[in-house]
């Protein structure tokens, strides 16, 4: 465990858990530091300092203490409060829906200020009013596996033999038809664009992307699957798909 004894921290909460009558867990992802467990005591009394710096998508500040065998929140001052969900449920989801997989995709103490980033921007666009939730699923999807490098920028060529006839799209690259996975989604040249536009577009501006009508649901099986393989594969885990669907 990383020493923070009195170190200031840039972070955002993206779990959150009650503990006892008073204290919660929180999980935070810190810039240069990674994702740390540190400890909020009290911070569920409504006058407490911790208060107003303890719930999910806090964006803070923090200083954080080496206690004992634990970190100890100190003290944090705001630097952005998200206030999604306050006019849609279905947001709030989405936006949990970030959290949970930063939280999943990240391992502890694994810097990526990068992906920070990426979270920050989505929750901004959420924040925004952005109405167009689905494709902010699917990018969030799509880029986040880009990030940590599980998947390949889409190219102009079959992944398996160079063929320039890609016209499915697989976890592992697109491919042509005659190396395409059974499992594959078929894509033509302009869902080949706008996969490409998600993978390269700046994250400042990635969320702010849209799409023609007939792409859509074809962006959306791919995220889909994407997301499908590398949770069984790499994460061992598809609870997110019980429940919610975004596509």
């Amino acid at each position: 465990m990383k020493d923070l004894s009195k170190q200031k921290v840039r972070g955002i909460v993206i779990e959150s858990t009650s503990k006892g009558e008073n204290d919660k867990w929180l999980t935070l992802l810190c810039k240069d530091i990674g994702k740390i467990t540190v400890k909020s005591r009290g911070c569920r009394k409504p006058n407490s300092k911790l208060f107003g710096c303890s719930g999910l998508f806090c964006y803070c500040d923090y200083i954080i203490d080496d206690h004992l065998k634990y970190n100890q929140l100190i003290s944090g001052d705001s630097l952005k409060s998200f206030f999604v969900g306050c006019d849609n449920l279905k947001k709030l989801s989405l936006a949990n829906y970030f959290a949970y997989m930063t939280n999943k995709m990240l391992r502890p103490e694994q810097a990526d200020n990068e992906f920070m980033y990426f979270l920050l921007k989505g929750l901004q666009a959420l924040d925004s009013g952005l109405n167009d939730l689905a494709c902010a699923g699917y990018i969030f999807e799509l880029r986040s596996l880009e990030i940590i490098g599980f998947l390949p920028c889409p190219d102009d060529c079959c992944t398996s033999c160079g063929s320039r006839e890609t016209t499915y799209f697989t976890p592992e690259g697109v491919l042509c038809g005659e190396c395409a996975a059974k499992n594959g989604v078929r894509v033509d040249k302009n869902t080949l664009y706008a996969l490409k536009s998600i993978f390269e577009e700046p994250l400042e501006s990635v969320f702010k992307l849209k799409f023609d009508k007939d792409i859509k649901p074809v962006l959306s099986d791919c995220a889909a699957l994407a997301m499908r393989y590398y949770m069984k594969k790499c994460f061992k885990d598809t609870d997110m798909f019980k429940d919610e669907n975004w596509y």
